[in-house]
């Protein structure tokens, strides 16, 4: 369909995602209608729509798609395709870095992708129309989604006249040349917003598709699919291993549970009273910190324990530098301020005086340590710590430093309480911006995509249970509900967002919502005109 009209005469072709080649193909009838059989196997599978009429004339700009199937699983037997489909189906593949500025679109590197990338559609996208029964399809994706299809809608429904949607689709100044790379445009360039707002508003009558009253932000992220698997008792922290299963440590069950991205417990090991935070290795062993007898636990990749070794008072959080060295703040039970560092085999090396209660804990990509150092309502402040073990900065200006992490661009991120967190520059420790979560307190950690987005988990004593996505400038994109009292929050490589719910024994998997490597891309040229 074109809006409200059927495209007759189209040519559709079923691709499964990076071959250039169709498995199947058809010809729509005077009523849209169509079939193309075909069987599936791997992959991610989509259907294109090229050409047709839709009643002003053949239109051989005309390019919808709409995403069908993951392997052997399809959306449905019965596949409706139009302009928002097209808008949903190029937001997912956009997200997940298969969508190229040239209009071609790029193979999931492995199952789990494919199956993200489906699962996301279907969050949507239900037989052609917005899937409004999903609760987490925000108001602002929904507008997002019904602008960019009006957009569309101006290029379908006219005999070949897009140059409207190519101009307010424009990237580095120059128009859009097709549908798929207009669509790529508006996603990817905010300031085409309100051009192509003014091109969609006009659309609402001959497509049915309500738009808001004023320009919406394109691209306003992914509906989620909420995965919750229940784990031991008050989970804490959470870490990925490079299988891509989720390691989280159960404080009050004296344990760690492996669980994989299917959302299967594959193990639940021993580690001592009170487990608190983990960091996992370049050999894939999983170091644990334990409160309860100040030690730190190693297991291999099958959970067996290969020794206990000692560190300061009250150990709470780790990380692991380029070496293989271990970085343990030691709280001793709220007024401690050392960092204990180890080798890779666990023998001491030195014993680094930071500020008041150093909690959260990370390395940088010139190998400084940096330890937040959460003293209540004075002395909160963040230690740089050089290679050599020798405190080389202390910045300030936070309230409640708890966490942190780096981007790929130099930046650090410092979660505080109070609705705050703060953008410093990694290199010299100067304040780029303190930003507000703009509701929701208790911001409790942090875990950074490769796109640069921000993903934080807001704890706010069981009322307020979410978790919030920021862009790298700060600007909130999507909220998420997890499990009660969200801790330790990760990324996998299929992206994934866990966390650990420190008040509900469970881990919430956010399905494929997070930029990153997701996938292995390999690119076809599938659309006509595209340039390789």
């Amino acid at each position: 369909m074109g809006g409200l009209s059927p495209i007759k005469n189209a040519n559709v072709q079923l691709f499964q995602a990076g071959n250039s080649s169709p498995i199947g193909q058809a010809v729509t009838s005077n009523n849209g209608t169509f079939s193309v059989p075909a069987t599936l196997s791997s992959g991610l599978y989509y259907l294109l729509v090229t050409n047709g009429n839709a009643g002003s004339g053949t239109n051989s700009q005309i390019q919808l798609m709409a995403i069908v199937g993951a392997g052997t699983s399809l959306t449905s037997s019965n596949v409706g395709i139009n302009e928002l489909t097209t808008a949903a189906a190029g937001t997912v593949l956009f997200n997940f870095g298969l969508l190229s500025s040239t209009g071609s679109v790029s193979a999931p590197g492995t199952a789990i992708g494919a199956s993200n990338a489906l699962a996301q559609y279907n969050n949507m996208i239900s037989n052609g129309s917005l899937n409004t029964a999903n609760s987490n399809l925000s108001t602002n994706q929904q507008n997002s989604l019904n602008t960019l299809a009006n957009a569309l809608a101006s290029c379908v429904e006219t005999s070949g006249s897009c140059s409207s949607l190519y101009n307010a689709a424009k990237s580095g100044g120059a128009a859009a040349t097709n549908m798929m790379i207009a669509t790529y445009n508006a996603l990817s360039v905010t300031g085409n917003a309100s051009a192509i707002f003014n091109v969609a508003k006009s659309l609402t009558a001959s497509t049915g598709i309500p738009i808001p009253g004023s320009a919406p932000t394109i691209n306003n992220g992914l509906a989620a699919t909420t995965s919750t698997i229940t784990v031991g008792t008050n989970p804490f922290a959470i870490a990925i291993d490079a299988s891509g299963n989720a390691w989280v440590t159960n404080y009050n069950s004296a344990n760690i549970s492996e669980v994989n991205a299917s959302g299967t417990t594959l193990g639940t090991f021993s580690t001592g009273a009170n487990p608190n935070g983990l960091a996992i290795d370049a050999s894939g062993n999983i170091w644990v910190v334990v409160q309860t007898g100040s030690f730190i636990r190693e297991l291999n990749s099958s959970g067996t324990s290969l020794g206990t070794f000692s560190v300061g008072s009250t150990p709470t959080h780790i990380a692991i530098d380029a070496s293989g060295n271990l970085w343990v703040t030691n709280t001793a039970g709220g007024g401690g301020t050392t960092v204990s560092e180890l080798s890779s085999s666990g023998s001491s090396i030195t014993t680094v005086t930071v500020g008041t209660n150093p909690e959260g804990i990370a390395v940088d990509a010139s190998g400084n340590v940096w330890v937040c150092n959460n003293n209540g309502s004075s002395g909160n402040t963040v230690s740089q710590i050089n290679q050599g073990g020798t405190v080389i900065n202390t910045f300030t200006g936070f309230s409640g430093p708890q966490s942190i992490a780096f981007d790929a661009s130099g930046n650090a991120w410092v979660i505080g309480v109070n609705n705050t967190f703060y953008k410093l520059n990694a290199s010299t420790g100067s304040l780029i911006s303190r930003i507000s979560t703009g509701g929701g307190n208790g911001p409790e950690a942090v875990a950074i995509d490769t796109s640069g987005n921000v993903w934080l988990s807001i704890n706010n004593l069981g009322s307020n249970n979410k978790v919030f996505e920021y862009n790298a400038s700060g600007t909130k994109l999507v909220t998420f509900t997890v499990g009660s009292n969200p801790n330790g929050i990760a990324i996998d490589a299929s992206g994934n967002v866990w966390t650990a719910n420190h008040g509900a024994s469970t881990v919430s998997q956010l399905q494929g919502v997070a930029a990153g490597p997701q996938f292995a891309p390999f690119s076809g040229p599938i659309f006509s005109g595209a340039q390789f």
